[in-house]
């Protein structure tokens, strides 16, 4: 394994792990991820489908990982993902 993947697996099982306890603290937290990842899917489906109607590519596809951003991030992740994919297509 290489430096940055052992990195990335250190961050991800830590935020992870300050997840878990967040549900674990305080179980109403589950239900604002859950309408929260509900809401940015719909976001990012509509956007996927107007860009699809306009005949050009949406810079996200909706998959796991933009739904779990979407989930933890809000509003705001969506739109670094949208920036993000603008800026390095």
């Amino acid at each position: 394994m290489e430096q940055n993947q052992i990195l990335f697996y250190i961050m991800a099982i830590g935020c992870t792990l300050c997840v878990m306890f967040g549900i674990y603290k305080k179980p109403a937290y589950l239900l604002i991820l859950a309408v929260r990842g509900v809401f940015c899917s719909a976001l990012v489906y509509g956007i996927h489908i107007f860009c699809a109607k306009n005949g050009f590519q949406a810079p996200v596809d909706l998959n796991f990982l933009s739904i779990g951003t979407g989930a933890l991030l809000g509003l705001p992740g969506i739109i670094v993902l949208y920036t993000a994919g603008i800026l390095i297509t």
